[in-house]
């Protein structure tokens, strides 16, 4: 194929969250393949020093860094963004997530993360208000797109049956865990857990704090399990005043002085987190893929997983699972999780050979073969 000018949608790029983390290493990885193209990163200028210093060399494709000013979620992005693409001269662009200018009329593709955020609006009303736009968007955006990535076959069928959209359609492209994850020396495991004061053994969650979560849930069938067991729980990740019920619940159910809030935690310290957890816990009623438990397997720590899809399709069986909606039953799995020593060699052997199964250089050529079809 003669080579093309692509758009890449990087305005995530230095955000530090789950869709930097895709933009990364999707740009990553197409640097290493080889490919005749030439590849348009869209950045915020504030991030194009970052980019600069951390973007590989290419050994296969060239790069142009496209800057703006225009950040997703705005006015400017529908009113501005269009005209600025279109001076570009791109024959694709790939908007990373559904925002997009729904006036913009030349070829893009559209990575769908999680289409959960549609039923899970939030508990502010302005995150309410913001959810018919949203939908709007999404749904111009999968009609007018030229193929649609979802990263997910739960989340392939959401959108097929949502949005009335053929699901050949939409391509299925699975993430996966950054190298960074892996387990820990013993050593090394103790001498984090000193250095943090966690002298009990404890069960992990990270991620956000949303209704989706579960989190509710989860503290109560904690509440269940220390009444048998002398164990911590850490919520790792940073606090969100949008959801005081967490802080509330934790106090109400006396958890106070067992439930550890660790608000913001560094790049370097997340691993170290999950490899000294003596297990992870994952109570989502839904997901659009399901990282953290799969960096917790990557890590060598045993999972504790809802039995909502996606996770059984991302986890296989290499977690125990649990009905999200019992919180007995999830106590219960928590309890053997963690003191069932047969299990929990199982699930450390199966865990990290299913992280493995995944795979940024398998993510970055199944996505180049997306551009590539529909540019032909």
């Amino acid at each position: 194929m003669k080579g093309k000018r692509i758009g890449i949608d990087a305005r995530f790029y230095g955000t530090g969250s789950g869709l930097a983390r895709y933009t990364r290493e999707l740009i990553d990885h197409l640097a290493k393949l080889k490919s005749p193209h030439t590849f348009v990163v869209l950045l915020l200028k504030e991030d194009v020093a970052a980019f600069k210093q951390n973007a590989p060399k290419p050994d296969g494709p060239p790069f142009e860094i496209l800057p703006t000013t225009i950040r997703h979620y705005t006015f400017a992005e529908q009113l501005r963004l269009r005209r600025q693409l279109e001076r570009a001269n791109l024959d694709l662009i790939h908007f990373t997530n559904f925002n997009y200018p729904i006036r913009y009329r030349k070829p893009f593709v559209v990575t769908l993360h999680d289409v959960t955020l549609l039923e899970y609006a939030g508990r502010s009303r302005l995150s309410r208000l913001k959810m018919h736009p949203m939908r709007m968007v999404v749904s111009r955006g999968i009609k007018r797109s030229k193929a649609v990535i979802a990263i997910s076959k739960h989340q392939q069928r959401l959108i097929a049956r949502r949005f009335r959209t053929p699901a050949d359609r939409i391509k299925v492209i699975y993430e996966a865990v950054e190298g960074r994850y892996r387990p820990m020396t013993a050593g090394a495991k103790v001498a984090f857990r000193r250095e943090h004061g966690l002298d009990r053994p404890f069960l992990m969650y990270a991620g956000e704090w949303r209704e989706h979560k579960n989190l509710v849930r989860m503290l109560k069938a904690f509440k269940r399990l220390r009444q048998q067991r002398d164990v911590e729980l850490v919520l790792v990740g940073k606090r969100d005043p949008a959801f005081p019920i967490i802080p509330q619940t934790i106090r109400r159910l006396g958890l106070t002085d067992n439930v550890r809030l660790t608000g913001f935690v560094a790049d370097a310290d997340l691993p170290k987190y999950y490899a000294c957890a003596d297990a992870f816990v994952f109570p989502s009623l839904t997901e659009g893929f399901g990282l953290p438990p799969l960096e917790a397997m990557a890590s060598g720590t045993p999972v504790a997983s809802s039995a909502a899809q996606p996770m059984p399709e991302i986890l296989g069986d290499a977690a125990h699972f649990f009905n999200p909606r019992n919180t007995a039953e999830m106590a219960q799995a928590l309890d053997r999780v963690l003191t069932d020593r047969r299990l929990r060699a199982a699930l450390r052997t199966r865990g990290l050979a299913r992280a493995k199964r995944y795979s940024w250089k398998r993510m970055a050529r199944e996505t180049l073969d997306v551009y590539e079809s529909v540019l032909e």
